[in-house]
This record gives structure tokens, sequence and C-alpha cells, in this order.
């Protein structure tokens, strides 16, 4: 049984117990290379912080930058290892499910908590209403796979 939902970027398709996210009109700052790019241009601004000629300033900036890496630590770590960008998730793979609404009242995001203890986060517009029964499909196989 086919179940088609439009997200924001694409859409979310469930179909034979696996859930597919399409991107079909994505902006570059909200792909996943764009985001790990971003995160890492601070590693490495502050890596080359290390190779600069000796002199007072090279303190001052090293000390600079470590502290807005220190700062930018947590989201790094988001990034690379607690986010996942997987288009194909098994049903079976979802732990738990979370509801999130933007600063903005506009946009609902899906939280799927997957079992290798990363997060998937999904979009939906809130006025086309298509998060209600996307949230009753997940968690009708939540149940039904805890149930087993």
């Amino acid at each position: 049984m086919n179940h088609e939902f439009v997200t924001v970027y694409g859409k979310a398709i469930i179909e034979k117990d696996k859930l597919f996210i399409r991107s079909l009109d994505v902006p570059f700052s909200k792909t996943a290379f764009s985001q790990i790019a971003y995160e890492l241009f601070f590693v490495v601004v502050f890596a080359l912080q290390f190779f600069k000629e000796h002199g007072p300033m090279v303190y001052v900036s090293l000390l600079a930058w470590g502290v807005v890496f220190a700062f930018r630590l947590p989201a790094i770590y988001d990034v690379l290892f607690k986010r996942s960008y997987a288009s194909r998730i098994a049903l079976n793979k979802i732990k738990s499910m979370e509801i999130e609404e933007d600063t903005h009242g506009l946009q609902i995001f899906i939280i799927l908590n997957l079992q290798n203890n990363r997060y998937r986060k999904i979009p939906f517009r809130k006025l086309e209403n298509q998060y209600e029964p996307f949230t009753e499909v997940i968690s009708h196989h939540l149940t039904s796979f805890q149930l087993a």
C-alpha cells in the first residue's frame, strides 16, 4: 500500500515498509553538502591557524578561532554524527517520532529517531496538513513493530 505525502522540499513516500524521501526542489543552503561544508569550514580555519607565521597576532587569532570552534562544536557533532541524510529508511528502523513547530508557525518538523541513534528531520507545511496523516501512518507502524 503506497502513501504519498507532500513535504516542503519534495515528497515522502511510504511503500512496502520503507520510507522514501524525494527532494525535488531543495535550496543549496539546505542540502547535506552545504550543511556539512559550513560546519567543517570552522574546523579548517581553526586548523590553518597553526600554520601561520609566528608572532603575537597568531596567538590572538588562534584564541579567537578556538572560541568560535568551541561554540560550534555541538553543531559540528550534530551535523556529522547525529543527523541522518538517508533518503530511504526502513520503517522498522524508526525508534520514535517527535513533532516540532518552527519559530514562525509555518512549518512542522517531524523528527524520526532511528535505532542507530541518528535522527531524520522532515519539514512539512502546516497549512497543507500533510503531517497529520504522515504521523498516523508512522505511529501505526511504530505500534505494530512494538507489539510484535
